[in-house]
């Protein structure tokens, strides 16, 4: 077999893309070693899932139905209405997309910090990673629909994702706490 230019240059730069992408995650890791066990940003009160209950009631359709049948309700006025709500929707969305990220962040410096093995627990973080991203694209899809009175996507699963995240990393961090003293 005979190495030409061309395929020594593509097992050059697939080298070089490899090399770089380990240098990166191990920086990232080892960024995550340093820093404490428990992020200052991170406080199971701060990250309370009940602050996006609202967001069920913000798309739903029986306030759309009653505006309505009101006197004097225009087509208009219903379509700001919607309007609003998407907003208003899209910033709870916002902020739960970065709740979400800082206590996967949060959990992920937690199992790093860990002498334990938390393989599985790695998986489950990224699985879990890949539901909600999906599941956000699925809601901002859904929710350009819900502007245009077509369908209605419930933000419940998503929701549910970031309560299972929050209670993965209270257990964690309360044995990580434990197996340090």
């Amino acid at each position: 077999m005979t190495l030409t230019q061309a395929t020594f240059a593509e097992f050059l730069v697939a080298a070089i893309v490899l090399m770089t992408a380990s240098t990166l995650v191990g920086r990232q890791i080892a960024s995550l070693r340093r820093r404490s066990s428990r992020p200052v940003e991170w406080a199971p009160d701060l990250f309370s899932a009940d602050r996006y209950r609202p967001m069920f009631r913000l798309l739903d359709n029986e306030d759309i139905r009653f505006l309505r049948a009101q006197p004097g309700a225009t087509p208009a006025l219903v379509r700001r209405l919607r309007r609003q709500r998407c907003q208003i929707f899209r910033n709870y969305l916002r902020s739960l997309e970065g709740d979400f990220h800082s206590a996967s962040q949060a959990l992920l410096l937690v199992l790093v910090q860990s002498p334990y093995d938390r393989q599985d627990l790695i998986s489950a973080l990224l699985t879990s990673r890949l539901k909600f991203s999906l599941g956000v694209f699925r809601v901002r899809f859904r929710l350009l629909l819900y502007r245009w009175d077509v369908g209605h996507e419930s933000v419940a699963r998503l929701v549910s994702l970031f309560e299972g995240l929050q209670l993965d990393l209270l257990a964690l961090a309360h044995s990580h706490g434990q197996a340090g003293t």
